[in-house]
């Protein structure tokens, strides 16, 4: 996503539905816990974001949100 910018508290929602997604359809215990974390992790940004509507996270939270975001877009897409 070389053209990403940041959509604020949207797209961390929607890394996190991707994620729940993915968590609900794994069967891996590993994995769970891997996905678990990172829900976790952003649920943590959604915290920080609704106590002060102007946060930006860092870019490495930044460049994880732009990677679940397309992977979320690529599902919705191969699902149409």
């Amino acid at each position: 996503m070389s053209n990403y910018v940041f959509a604020g508290r949207a797209d961390i929602e929607k890394a996190l539905d991707m994620l729940v997604n993915l968590d609900n359809a794994q069967s891996n215990a590993i994995v769970v816990l891997e996905i678990d974390a990172e829900i976790e992790r952003l649920q943590g940004e959604l915290e920080h974001y609704d106590a002060n509507p102007a946060y930006v996270p860092s870019d490495d939270v930044i460049e994880v949100v732009s990677g679940y975001v397309e992977r979320a877009d690529d599902w919705n897409a191969s699902s149409e």
